[in-house]
């Protein structure tokens, strides 16, 4: 329907407008990932020392 009403033109402004809207949230997973990745890794170490210490 949009390509009937709008053309071409208009159905590339609504893709940059998704896109242009959907970069910030993928910066903000991309932090997130990272975050959790640094936590996990803390966690492995903490646990990995504990266990050596009890041997």
């Amino acid at each position: 329907m949009l390509l009937y009403g709008g053309g071409a033109q208009a159905l590339q402004a609504l893709q940059a407008g998704a896109i242009s809207a959907g970069l910030p949230f993928t910066v903000i997973l991309l932090v997130c990932c990272i975050s959790l990745w640094k936590g996990l890794r803390e966690d492995h170490k903490a646990l990995k020392a504990l266990d050596e210490s009890e041997r």
